[in-house]
């Protein structure tokens, strides 16, 4: 920064010249993101090829306004559901894919994350500001009514040679309002001698510049710690999506759960009627007592039973889904159905290898990543704090115009000045330790808290996979029972229906069956459930084609704090 001197209209004008090299530029190097700029809509982001098993979680597009408004730009996607109309499937079947898509755009937890990260965003820019100087306008007009005969800019103002004196009391020179006063004073009491009533204005208006030269670099300190900060609310933006389809994958999860409990009572019910109408065409043939007759009634009524409990667990499963993607009225479009169960992949009954799913949470989980950025930013918080021990160069300079009575400025009403400032506290009665101490503090404790989090990452994969092989093998007998328990039913109805088995028999071997049957229902959504968990655990699920694509660039090492970032700069 290069100070120029000129004149004009007679007076001195200071005109502060900055180098284009020495002003902080704006952020404008950040690769775009979806909660920077906006996809248009119906344009799908791609993803590279996901392995099976390792990333099945959501590749969908998504659609955010400029500077983290997830529904700016998008005339499809809006707060409070209106926009999921038109991301409906057209064949009325809601699948998982479809879900997480909407839940990812309209979710309020997800359009406050991005809020968070635009504010975030802002307080960079404010910590560059700092490097700039100030410059402020200003004008000032005051009507002054009275004021002491001391002070009084008349008296002086009319003063003459110092041939006559003034007054007894004053023998530098003769002013006429003193005698005046003396007058005044003798005529109508000594209390109009205590001050002048004579009325005057002064107007001021100018420029003042004001710039921090040095601040012992707590300014670099502060703007890297913006900037950490910065980077930490995108993870948590990332982190929010992860967390977000995992709660999808439950709800979804969930909801087919009841619907397979739900087909599983309906079978019953039929078999259970099927025996009885079976039963009564017996008791009229005096092969069967009313005795079976009822018992196959209170079975069908059980059935009926866990029809209504599977329907209400249902209807409250898709309750909870609607609210997660964030529809209005929290209810699903009522001939909307979830997919079926599919049948299970070879990628979904392969084993997982613990250590690659370790590796890869620790370096992939946005909130692990989160508690790393706020580390960073706690050094810089350390490191702008032991600048307080430091000095401070202040440079100041300001121009304008100073008169009495009246606003009409002539060139020689100019007034100019220029000057610098170096402050050094030397003692501040511990202060300055004692913010030292508490930003290390904090310093030590972020650490803990990111160790900690390492521990309860690594601790949450091994559960799920734990839980993922536990449902893997339940599976297995699962199918086999229900097998054996099919193929005992079979026999059993077949020998009472010729009076060789007992009723007592043929109602164990179908409840075996309907237990077998839910049995298996509840391993598979399990097993998916599994999947989701080690997913979510791991980081996979942020449904963004490449985290590191989308996140801004770390701030530079080896440059000045304000100087441009640059994408291929090293973490």
């Amino acid at each position: 920064m290069t100070p120029t001197w000129t004149q004009a209209g007679g007076g001195a004008i200071l005109v502060l010249g900055v180098w284009l090299g020495g002003c902080p530029p704006r952020d404008t190097s950040a690769p775009p993101g979806w909660w920077s700029r906006p996809v248009p809509a119906g344009t799908a982001a791609k993803s590279p090829p996901e392995t099976a098993g390792m990333n099945a979680g959501a590749r969908e597009p998504h659609s955010t306004g400029t500077g983290g408004n997830v529904t700016a730009g998008n005339p499809e996607v809006a707060p409070g559901g209106t926009g999921a109309t038109a991301l409906w499937p057209a064949d009325g079947i809601l699948t998982q894919e479809a879900a997480r898509r909407i839940a990812l755009r309209e979710n309020p937890d997800l359009h406050a994350a991005a809020a968070r990260l635009e504010a975030a965003r802002a307080r960079v820019e404010q910590a560059r500001s700092y490097y700039l100087p100030v410059v402020a306008a200003s004008h000032n007009s005051t009507r002054t009514f009275h004021t002491p005969a001391s002070r009084n800019r008349l008296s002086t103002a009319l003063q003459m040679a110092p041939a006559v004196p003034a007054d007894v009391t004053d023998s530098s020179g003769f002013a006429l309002t003193t005698l005046l006063n003396a007058v005044r004073g003798s005529l109508f009491g000594s209390k109009y001698t205590q001050g002048e009533t004579n009325s005057f204005a002064e107007h001021a208006t100018g420029l003042t510049l004001s710039w921090t030269v040095y601040d012992g670099f707590a300014r670099d300190a502060r703007l890297l710690a913006s900037r950490y900060a910065r980077r930490a609310s995108q993870y948590a933006v990332a982190d929010a999506r992860r967390l977000i389809v995992h709660a999808v994958d439950t709800a979804y999860f969930q909801v087919q759960l009841a619907q397979e409990r739900w087909r599983i009572a309906q079978a019953d019910e039929t078999f259970s009627r099927e025996q009885l109408e079976l039963t009564e065409k017996l008791h009229e043939a005096g092969r069967a007592t009313s005795a079976d007759v009822n018992n196959f009634k209170v079975r069908m009524l059980a059935a009926q039973t866990q029809v209504a409990a599977a329907a209400g667990a249902r209807a409250a499963g898709r309750v909870v889904l609607a609210e997660l993607m964030g529809l209005d009225g929290v209810e699903l479009p009522p001939g909307m159905n979830l997919s079926p169960l599919t049948p299970e992949t070879e990628a979904e009954l392969s084993t997982p290898a613990p250590g690659a799913w370790l590796g890869r949470a620790l370096a992939d989980r946005p909130d692990v990543q989160q508690l790393h950025e706020l580390l960073r930013g706690l050094d810089q918080d350390v490191r702008a704090t032991r600048s307080l021990f430091g000095p401070t160069v202040q440079a100041s300079a300001s121009w304008g115009f100073d008169r009495i009575s009246s606003l009409r400025y002539r060139d020689d009403d100019q007034s100019s000045a220029a000057g610098f400032e170096v402050r050094w506290e030397l003692y501040t009665g511990g202060r300055r330790q004692a913010l030292l101490a508490a930003a290390e503090a904090a310093r030590t404790e972020g650490q803990a808290t990111l160790r900690q989090r390492k521990l309860a990452v690594e601790s949450e994969v091994r559960r799920a996979i734990i839980d993922l092989q536990d449902a893997q093998t339940r599976i297995q007998l699962q199918r086999q029972s229900l097998h054996t328990a099919g193929e005992n039913r079979r026999l059993i109805q077949a020998g009472f229906a010729a009076g060789k088995e007992p009723l007592t028999r043929l109602n164990e071997v179908q409840r075996d069956y309907t237990e077998a049957e839910a049995a298996l229902a509840t391993a598979r959504i399990r097993l998916r459930q599994a999947w989701s968990d080690l997913r979510a655990a791991a980081g996979c699920d942020l449904s963004e084609p490449s985290r590191e694509a989308t996140l801004d660039p770390p701030p530079p090492t080896g440059q000045p704090a304000w100087a441009a970032e640059s994408p291929g700069n090293p973490p």
